[in-house]
């Protein structure tokens, strides 16, 4: 039976070349497609989950509040980990985080600069899971100044070798004894490191049990909870925790503190913490699942609609089996069969393709995604079952309708009647279809519209044209302001700013007092130490007062500048200048600077613009600033960044030269979006693609039987314009209502993603939607031409005698 059925197959195949190879390219594409979507939302939904223990671990995380003002942080306090652990019984273990920021590291000629080390406690391979390749997991990070490497880290710097007992040499001069080496971390990590250094290397600021470190922000911490406790337990002992160490130095300062912890498995898709890692987002998981559905359901329509146009080519292969003997049911199951196996043909096609495509596709979206057996048994289950899937849907309903035939009524040549009753199931397949690709038209133009918007947005200051230099040497963090005047003495450097913080890299928050009509009224602000040239730098207006002024005396002492958001969130409106803020203040409220305000800046926006304009202080302080950033002239960016390296080197610098532009700094806080539209603009061509293929292959067929009546039409004097607009008449109600559908759709949708996940963006404009329609009647319309310009340019004659 199977091999009539395969016979079958085969011999449909090779007898209709065209159509066939239609259904499998279309097939092949959306297989392929929707199969590297899998691997990526299956990689997103499984992230942390290698961990043994996943499902016993938590983050904790912190909710810091001045008044009314809430504070939200991935990270907690230094001590509170420990503390807890010591506490809570509930808590088997506890694991603290903390990245050492951009650093040098050598061995021997060997030199890198990394930005992926963590300091870690020895504890943090009893919480997570990581293979050891050399090395005692027990006793690998209990001893200061100790290091693991990822087996990654360990090649770059020692080759092949095993490198336990050798040193790696950070730029401040510290020697680190390697101490083990575990295998590289999977891509699927919320948390990515190259080494770990033992915590216990800086003792003096992680051992620390003061109260007032547990009210500073400090490191990324994990805790196991012990089997058979759940986190609810946790957080009924928390209000007696704060009571014994937090609580009075809290009421003394006006704060509180709110302990949040968020499952491990779900840390990825965590939002809206300040110090937060890169993290997921579960609606493009949503939107990549449904246009892998949108695809597939192209592919399936495409092969329905093409099974049951050419049904009339098969009626009377029906009428003779059935003559013969066959039942309805032998037949629904041989036309299932040819479905099944077409649809496994193409997945095969499909898997070869994926296969060349993954590397690219890593590349592009930095993850380790691979089709290897041995990792992907369910991947490989889950196309299965979409394979079959496939195969029933696009089959079912072309099996049940050819199995229906009359055998007398196919045999004497009657079908093409009974094949009319098919023709409103196709137009319905047609109108999903091009409903389908208007989404993903309109979708590709309004994502891509937001991110032209976020590029060309006026961020209130000037980014174009600005380098930052991270200064990690603790010579040069010395000589700082030595090193900015020797830059400032080339003609090509217009400004120079030493900070604690630019656009893109503001987050220190501090505790202030800022004058109120009942008295001094505590707020947490975003803070910023600069020197007097930030303002110039970067070329911010004033609303109201001065900038800094080297020259007045006072204002390295008494002066501060605010922007307007933060003058309007103090209740000062247009009164702010020479109001007053306290800072840096003692647990009485005495000590500290009071100062006060000289100029308001017009609102910029220095963080992304999924975020709202935030309160900011800025004060001079020149000894903070691990940041440097130059402006440079337009057009001479290569000698000057030359320049820059000389002067580098000549201060004897230990860490190696490294810069961002401002530009890229920006851009780099939509990376999700941008490789989410270049995603969105692939997968729409590839939908495009798919719809046109099995329009050209429904035209084809529809030419192929209005042949006749296209001749019958030009004996009557019809042009080849007056037959074209005869069938362009019936496309165009089908695309018509397709869009009509699908605009408001698409504007409900899109709407809804652009307020979720920004605070500033364009709404979907009209043009956009026009394009769509547009396209789409292009596309259509375009697509059915080539056929029936082809019929209806024969001779009338030869076009009579057709059938």
């Amino acid at each position: 039976m199977f091999k009539s059925y395969l016979r079958s197959l085969f011999r449909n195949l090779t007898r209709n070349k065209f159509y066939s190879a239609l259904n499998v390219i279309g097939l092949s594409i959306g297989f392929a497609t929707a199969l590297i979507i899998l691997l990526y939302v299956q990689d997103e939904l499984n992230y942390d989950k290698h961990h043994q223990n996943y499902e016993r671990i938590y983050r904790l995380e912190s909710d810091i509040a001045v008044g009314s003002n809430h504070n939200l942080y991935a990270t907690i306090p230094i001590p509170l980990g420990p503390a807890m652990k010591t506490e809570m019984p509930e808590i088997e273990q506890f694991v603290r985080l903390d990245p050492l920021g951009g650093l040098a590291f050598r061995h021997g000629e060997t030199e890198y600069y990394e930005i992926n080390f963590f300091l870690s406690d020895s504890t943090v391979f009893e919480v997570f899971t990581h293979e050891f390749l050399y090395g005692n997991p027990v006793k690998s990070l209990t001893e200061p100044n100790s290091i693991v490497l990822t087996n990654k880290t360990a090649e770059k710097y020692f080759g092949n070798k095993n490198p336990v007992g050798e040193f790696l040499t950070s730029g401040t001069g510290h020697n680190y004894l390697v101490t083990g080496v575990i295998k590289d971390l999977p891509g699927n990590l919320h948390l990515k490191f190259d080494a770990l250094v033992s915590i216990s290397t800086d003792a003096e600021t992680y051992s620390t049990t003061k109260p007032s470190r547990f009210w500073k922000i400090g490191t990324f911490t994990y805790i196991l909870i012990s089997e058979g406790s759940s986190i609810d337990g946790i957080y009924a002992k928390f209000p007696a925790f704060y009571e014994k160490y937090m609580k009075a130095l809290g009421d003394q300062f006006h704060l509180s503190f709110t302990l949040m912890t968020t499952p491990l498995a779900q840390t990825h898709f965590r939002q809206g913490l300040g110090a937060e890692r890169p993290a997921g987002n579960k609606a493009y998981i949503l939107i990549f699942s449904l246009v892998a559905v949108f695809i597939l359901s192209i592919a399936s329509i495409n092969y329905m609609n093409m099974a049951t146009a050419r049904s009339a080519n098969r009626a009377k292969e029906v009428g003779i089996r059935k003559v013969l003997g066959a039942d309805k049911g032998q037949l629904i199951r041989q036309f299932i069969s040819e479905s099944i196996m077409l649809s496994f043909l193409a997945l095969i096609i499909a898997i070869l393709a994926v296969v060349l495509l993954l590397p690219d596709f890593n590349g592009f979206t930095d993850k380790m995604l691979t089709l290897k057996p041995a990792g992907s048994i369910f991947i490989y289950l889950e196309i299965l079952c979409i394979a079959l899937f496939v195969g029933l849907i696009s089959g079912s309903y072309p099996a049940f309708y050819l199995s229906s035939f009359q055998p007398i009524t196919v045999l004497k040549g009657s079908v093409a009647k009974s094949g009319r009753k098919t023709g409103l199931l196709r137009k319905i397949l047609v109108i999903i279809q091009f409903f389908i690709a208007i989404l993903m038209i309109i979708g590709t133009l309004v994502v891509t519209a937001q991110l032209t918007f976020l590029k060309n947005k006026d961020l209130g200051f000037n980014k174009h044209n600005l380098i930052i230099m991270q200064l990690q040497d603790k010579e040069i963090l010395s000589k700082t302001k030595a090193f900015k005047e020797e830059l400032l003495l080339n003609p090509d450097i217009l400004a120079v700013s030493n900070s604690n913080g630019v656009p893109g890299l503001i987050n220190w928050i501090q505790t202030m007092r800022i004058e109120q009509p009942g008295g001094m009224e505590e707020r947490a602000i975003l803070l910023v130490k600069t020197d007097y040239d930030f303002a110039r730098l970067l070329q911010l207006d004033f609303a109201e007062g001065r900038d800094f002024d080297k020259n007045m005396g006072t204002d390295a002492l008494e002066a501060v500048i605010i922007n307007q958001t933060a003058a309007e969130n103090f209740g000062w409106g247009k009164d702010a200048i020479g109001k007053k803020i306290h800072y840096g203040f003692g647990q009485d409220k005495t000590g500290g600077r009071m100062l006060k305000v000289i100029g308001v800046v017009k609102d910029f926006h220095f963080k992304s613009l999924h975020n709202a304009i935030e309160p900011i202080v800025f004060f001079p302080d020149e000894s903070q600033g691990y940041l440097l950033t130059c402006r440079i002239v337009p057009g001479t960016f290569e000698q000057t960044i030359h320049y820059i390296e000389q002067k580098w080197k000549s201060f004897g610098i230990k860490q190696p030269f490294n810069y961002k532009l401002m530009t890229a700094s920006m851009d780099d806080m939509y990376g999700a979006e941008n490789k989410i539209a270049t995603i969105i603009r692939i997968t729409t061509f590839i939908t495009i693609f798919i719809a046109l293929l099995g329009l050209l292959g429904l035209s084809s067929y529809i030419a192929e039987q209005k042949t006749k009546e296209v001749g019958l039409r030009k004996v009557h004097g019809a042009t080849v314009a007056n037959i074209l607009l005869l069938f362009y008449k019936d496309f165009a109600r089908l695309i018509l209502i397709a869009f009509a559908v699908a605009a408001p759709v698409a504007w409900w949708r899109l709407s809804i993603w652009l307020e979720s996940t920004f605070v500033y963006y364009r709404e979907p404009q009209w043009i956009a939607f026009i394009v769509a329609g547009a396209l789409a009647f292009i596309i259509g319309l375009g697509s059915i031409s080539f056929y029936i310009i082809r019929v209806a340019s024969k001779n009338p004659v030869e076009a009579i005698k057709y059938e």
